[in-house]
Protein backbone atom coordinates (compact mmCIF):
# COMPACT_ATOMS: atom_id res chain seq x y z
CA UNK A 1 0.00 0.00 0.00
CA UNK A 2 2.89 2.43 0.57
CA UNK A 3 4.31 1.51 -2.01
CA UNK A 4 1.23 2.24 -4.69
CA UNK A 5 0.63 5.64 -2.99
CA UNK A 6 4.46 6.66 -2.53
CA UNK A 7 4.08 5.86 -6.86
CA UNK A 8 1.12 7.66 -7.50
CA UNK A 9 2.34 10.62 -5.85
CA UNK A 10 5.02 10.69 -7.69
CA UNK A 11 4.08 10.16 -11.07
CA UNK A 12 1.28 13.35 -10.45
CA UNK A 13 3.14 15.74 -8.66
CA UNK A 14 6.38 15.07 -10.13
CA UNK A 15 5.43 14.89 -13.93
CA UNK A 16 8.41 16.67 -15.44
CA UNK A 17 10.99 15.86 -12.85
CA UNK A 18 13.47 13.39 -13.49
CA UNK A 19 14.20 10.86 -10.84
CA UNK A 20 17.50 10.37 -8.91
CA UNK A 21 17.35 8.12 -5.92
CA UNK A 22 20.02 7.83 -2.89
CA UNK A 23 20.90 5.80 -0.35
CA UNK A 24 24.04 4.97 2.13
CA UNK A 25 25.59 2.04 4.26
CA UNK A 26 27.64 1.58 6.88
CA UNK A 27 29.48 -1.63 8.46
CA UNK A 28 32.02 -1.97 10.50
CA UNK A 29 34.50 -2.47 6.95
CA UNK A 30 32.98 0.32 4.89
CA UNK A 31 30.64 3.43 4.77
CA UNK A 32 29.64 3.63 1.11
CA UNK A 33 27.16 6.14 -0.98
CA UNK A 34 25.20 5.86 -4.14
CA UNK A 35 23.28 6.66 -6.60
CA UNK A 36 21.16 6.11 -9.48
CA UNK A 37 18.73 7.47 -12.68
CA UNK A 38 17.01 5.86 -15.62
CA UNK A 39 20.46 6.70 -17.04
CA UNK A 40 23.61 5.80 -14.99
CA UNK A 41 24.26 5.10 -11.28
CA UNK A 42 26.98 5.08 -9.01
CA UNK A 43 28.77 3.81 -5.50
CA UNK A 44 31.79 4.53 -3.84
CA UNK A 45 33.53 3.93 -0.55
CA UNK A 46 34.58 6.37 1.85
CA UNK A 47 35.92 6.16 5.32
CA UNK A 48 34.43 4.68 7.55
CA UNK A 49 34.75 7.05 10.54
CA UNK A 50 31.94 8.94 8.65
CA UNK A 51 28.66 8.39 9.92
CA UNK A 52 25.52 7.41 8.61
CA UNK A 53 24.07 11.24 8.36
CA UNK A 54 27.08 12.27 6.63
CA UNK A 55 27.61 9.54 3.82
CA UNK A 56 23.47 10.09 3.01
CA UNK A 57 24.13 13.90 2.91
CA UNK A 58 27.13 13.18 0.55
CA UNK A 59 25.40 10.97 -1.74
CA UNK A 60 23.06 13.50 -2.47
CA UNK A 61 25.75 15.92 -3.23
CA UNK A 62 27.35 13.60 -5.60
CA UNK A 63 24.37 12.65 -7.24
CA UNK A 64 23.67 16.54 -8.02
CA UNK A 65 27.16 16.20 -9.69
CA UNK A 66 27.42 13.07 -10.83
CA UNK A 67 23.66 12.23 -12.00
CA UNK A 68 22.06 15.44 -13.02
CA UNK A 69 20.66 16.31 -16.62
CA UNK A 70 21.22 19.88 -17.45
CA UNK A 71 17.98 20.75 -18.82
CA UNK A 72 15.63 18.64 -16.26
CA UNK A 73 14.28 19.49 -13.24
CA UNK A 74 15.48 17.60 -10.36
CA UNK A 75 13.44 14.92 -8.05
CA UNK A 76 16.13 13.45 -5.64
CA UNK A 77 14.74 10.43 -3.05
CA UNK A 78 16.73 9.63 -0.04
CA UNK A 79 15.33 7.72 2.91
CA UNK A 80 17.35 9.92 5.24
CA UNK A 81 14.14 12.03 7.40
CA UNK A 82 17.49 13.53 9.17
CA UNK A 83 19.30 15.03 6.72
CA UNK A 84 15.77 16.90 4.82
CA UNK A 85 15.10 18.21 8.72
CA UNK A 86 18.88 19.38 8.50
CA UNK A 87 18.22 21.25 5.51
CA UNK A 88 15.03 22.65 6.75
CA UNK A 89 16.35 23.93 9.52
CA UNK A 90 19.89 25.43 7.77
CA UNK A 91 21.75 27.55 10.15
CA UNK A 92 25.32 28.95 9.94
CA UNK A 93 26.47 26.08 12.38
CA UNK A 94 24.85 23.06 10.34
CA UNK A 95 27.39 20.69 9.42
CA UNK A 96 29.93 21.34 6.93
CA UNK A 97 27.83 18.47 4.62
CA UNK A 98 24.81 20.15 4.72
CA UNK A 99 25.87 23.73 3.88
CA UNK A 100 28.01 22.20 0.91
CA UNK A 101 24.15 20.60 0.05
CA UNK A 102 22.24 23.78 0.28
CA UNK A 103 25.10 25.34 -1.74
CA UNK A 104 24.53 23.26 -4.72
CA UNK A 105 20.81 23.10 -4.05
CA UNK A 106 21.07 27.20 -4.68
CA UNK A 107 23.81 26.92 -8.00
CA UNK A 108 20.60 25.01 -9.55
CA UNK A 109 17.84 27.83 -8.73
CA UNK A 110 20.23 30.07 -9.91
CA UNK A 111 19.83 28.12 -12.99
CA UNK A 112 16.49 28.59 -13.00
CA UNK A 113 16.06 24.64 -12.41
CA UNK A 114 13.83 23.32 -9.77
CA UNK A 115 15.31 20.53 -7.55
CA UNK A 116 12.60 18.46 -4.94
CA UNK A 117 14.37 16.38 -2.18
CA UNK A 118 11.64 13.67 -1.21
CA UNK A 119 11.56 11.94 1.45
CA UNK A 120 11.49 7.94 0.71
CA UNK A 121 10.32 5.55 2.97
CA UNK A 122 13.02 2.94 3.40
CA UNK A 123 12.41 -0.64 3.48
CA UNK A 124 9.08 -0.50 1.56
CA UNK A 125 9.71 -2.25 -1.30
CA UNK A 126 10.05 0.92 -3.59
CA UNK A 127 12.03 0.50 -6.64
CA UNK A 128 14.00 3.41 -6.28
CA UNK A 129 14.88 2.64 -2.68
CA UNK A 130 15.57 -0.49 -3.56
CA UNK A 131 18.13 -0.12 -6.27
CA UNK A 132 19.54 2.84 -4.44
CA UNK A 133 19.76 0.22 -1.44
CA UNK A 134 21.37 -2.75 -3.39
CA UNK A 135 24.09 -0.56 -4.49
CA UNK A 136 25.27 1.02 -1.85
CA UNK A 137 25.33 -1.98 0.92
CA UNK A 138 27.27 -3.62 -2.07
CA UNK A 139 30.12 -1.86 -2.44
CA UNK A 140 33.81 -3.77 -2.28
CA UNK A 141 37.28 -3.15 -2.56
CA UNK A 142 37.52 -2.06 -6.00
CA UNK A 143 34.71 0.31 -5.74
CA UNK A 144 36.23 3.88 -6.31
CA UNK A 145 37.03 5.64 -2.66
CA UNK A 146 36.47 9.16 -1.91
CA UNK A 147 38.57 10.81 0.17
CA UNK A 148 36.01 12.49 2.23
CA UNK A 149 35.75 12.97 6.45
CA UNK A 150 33.43 15.26 7.58
CA UNK A 151 35.16 17.34 10.60
CA UNK A 152 31.81 16.73 12.47
CA UNK A 153 32.88 12.88 12.61
CA UNK A 154 37.11 13.29 13.11
CA UNK A 155 35.96 15.18 15.87
CA UNK A 156 33.24 12.83 17.28
CA UNK A 157 35.52 10.07 17.01
CA UNK A 158 39.10 11.35 18.71
CA UNK A 159 36.13 12.48 21.83
CA UNK A 160 35.69 8.84 21.93
CA UNK A 161 39.29 7.78 21.41
CA UNK A 162 40.23 10.20 24.07
CA UNK A 163 37.91 8.61 26.63
CA UNK A 164 38.19 4.85 25.89
CA UNK A 165 42.02 5.22 25.77
CA UNK A 166 42.60 5.76 29.31
CA UNK A 167 40.12 3.58 30.67
CA UNK A 168 42.10 0.66 28.50
CA UNK A 169 45.06 1.79 30.34
CA UNK A 170 43.30 2.06 34.00
CA UNK A 171 42.25 -1.79 32.85
CA UNK A 172 45.73 -2.89 32.24
CA UNK A 173 47.14 -1.62 35.10
CA UNK A 174 48.22 -2.68 38.75
CA UNK A 175 45.65 -0.11 40.32
CA UNK A 176 42.46 -1.92 38.72
CA UNK A 177 42.81 -4.73 41.29
CA UNK A 178 42.45 -2.53 44.00
CA UNK A 179 40.55 -0.15 42.67
CA UNK A 180 37.97 -2.46 40.80
CA UNK A 181 35.73 -0.75 37.70
CA UNK A 182 34.94 2.86 38.51
CA UNK A 183 32.05 5.34 37.51
CA UNK A 184 32.84 7.25 34.70
CA UNK A 185 34.63 10.83 35.93
CA UNK A 186 33.26 12.02 32.92
CA UNK A 187 29.57 11.65 32.92
CA UNK A 188 29.22 12.50 36.82
CA UNK A 189 31.07 16.44 35.77
CA UNK A 190 27.96 17.92 34.23
CA UNK A 191 26.08 17.19 38.12
CA UNK A 192 28.90 19.17 40.00
CA UNK A 193 28.59 22.66 41.18
CA UNK A 194 32.52 23.44 41.46
CA UNK A 195 35.77 22.17 41.23
CA UNK A 196 35.52 21.52 44.70
CA UNK A 197 32.86 18.86 44.20
CA UNK A 198 35.08 17.45 41.17
CA UNK A 199 37.59 17.20 43.35
CA UNK A 200 35.78 15.46 46.02
CA UNK A 201 34.28 12.76 44.28
CA UNK A 202 37.47 11.78 42.02
CA UNK A 203 39.10 11.48 45.53
CA UNK A 204 36.64 9.17 46.48
CA UNK A 205 36.18 7.14 43.47
CA UNK A 206 39.69 6.57 43.50
CA UNK A 207 39.95 6.12 47.35
CA UNK A 208 42.36 9.01 47.65
CA UNK A 209 39.89 10.98 49.95
CA UNK A 210 41.64 11.95 52.97
CA UNK A 211 40.92 9.39 56.33
CA UNK A 212 43.07 8.95 59.04
CA UNK A 213 44.04 5.81 57.76
CA UNK A 214 45.55 7.42 54.75
CA UNK A 215 47.31 10.04 56.81
CA UNK A 216 48.92 6.97 58.98
CA UNK A 217 50.67 5.39 55.52
CA UNK A 218 52.05 8.49 55.20
CA UNK A 219 52.83 8.87 58.71
CA UNK A 220 51.00 11.69 59.45
CA UNK A 221 48.67 10.36 61.94
CA UNK A 222 49.08 8.29 64.73
CA UNK A 223 46.04 5.69 64.78
CA UNK A 224 44.76 4.39 61.48
CA UNK A 225 41.50 2.53 63.37
CA UNK A 226 37.88 3.35 64.15
CA UNK A 227 37.62 4.54 67.83
CA UNK A 228 34.07 3.04 68.13
CA UNK A 229 34.25 0.07 65.96
CA UNK A 230 37.90 -0.76 65.96
CA UNK A 231 38.30 -1.36 62.79
CA UNK A 232 40.73 0.25 59.91
CA UNK A 233 39.54 3.50 59.38
CA UNK A 234 39.40 3.61 55.66
CA UNK A 235 36.89 5.42 53.17
CA UNK A 236 35.09 2.30 52.79
CA UNK A 237 34.76 1.23 56.52
CA UNK A 238 33.58 4.81 57.14
CA UNK A 239 30.83 5.24 54.84
CA UNK A 240 29.77 1.42 54.25
CA UNK A 241 29.73 -0.23 57.80
CA UNK A 242 31.17 2.40 60.75
CA UNK A 243 28.54 2.25 63.36
CA UNK A 244 28.46 5.44 64.18
CA UNK A 245 27.12 7.20 60.86
CA UNK A 246 24.30 4.29 60.70
CA UNK A 247 21.76 6.70 61.16
CA UNK A 248 23.58 9.23 58.54
CA UNK A 249 23.04 6.17 56.00
CA UNK A 250 19.82 5.50 56.89
CA UNK A 251 18.81 9.25 56.10
CA UNK A 252 20.34 8.99 53.37
CA UNK A 253 18.48 5.80 51.83
CA UNK A 254 15.50 7.66 53.31
CA UNK A 255 16.01 10.82 51.30
CA UNK A 256 16.50 8.51 48.07
CA UNK A 257 14.29 5.48 48.76
CA UNK A 258 16.72 2.80 48.71
CA UNK A 259 17.96 0.16 50.39
CA UNK A 260 20.58 -0.03 52.75
CA UNK A 261 21.73 -2.74 50.43
CA UNK A 262 23.67 -0.71 48.67
CA UNK A 263 25.81 -0.37 51.63
CA UNK A 264 26.81 -4.30 50.77
CA UNK A 265 29.93 -3.08 48.74
CA UNK A 266 31.93 0.37 48.06
CA UNK A 267 31.49 -0.39 43.91
CA UNK A 268 27.70 -0.84 44.62
CA UNK A 269 27.91 2.11 46.59
CA UNK A 270 29.87 4.35 44.30
CA UNK A 271 27.79 3.30 40.78
CA UNK A 272 24.71 4.28 42.88
CA UNK A 273 25.68 7.34 44.01
CA UNK A 274 27.00 7.94 40.21
CA UNK A 275 23.18 7.23 38.80
CA UNK A 276 21.54 10.62 38.74
CA UNK A 277 22.37 14.03 39.42
CA UNK A 278 20.10 13.92 42.55
CA UNK A 279 22.01 11.03 44.00
CA UNK A 280 25.41 12.92 44.10
CA UNK A 281 24.01 16.15 45.14
CA UNK A 282 22.59 14.29 48.46
CA UNK A 283 25.25 12.68 48.93
CA UNK A 284 27.81 15.27 48.66
CA UNK A 285 25.46 17.40 51.41
CA UNK A 286 25.60 14.23 53.57
CA UNK A 287 29.49 13.91 53.26
CA UNK A 288 29.76 17.17 55.75
CA UNK A 289 28.55 14.59 58.47
CA UNK A 290 31.19 12.48 57.71
CA UNK A 291 34.87 12.48 59.57
CA UNK A 292 36.42 13.07 56.06
CA UNK A 293 38.45 15.60 55.26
Amino acid sequence: MIKALFEETISEEFQDYFIIATDASKSQIYASIAGTSNLRSFSFRIHPINSIFIAEALAICQAIDDLSVPDSNLLILTDSFSVLQALKNLTIKSPKVILRLAHKILMRAKLNKKIALVWTPGHSSITWNERADYLAKNVTESDLYIEWIAVEDICSYYSKFSIQKPIENFRNIKYLEVLGELPSILSTAPWLKNRREDIIITRILTRMIITPALLNIFGLHNNPFCAVCNQENTIEHILLTCKKYLPHRRIFCLKLNLSLLIFSSYKVFLFTICSSKRHLQVFLQMLKLFDIY
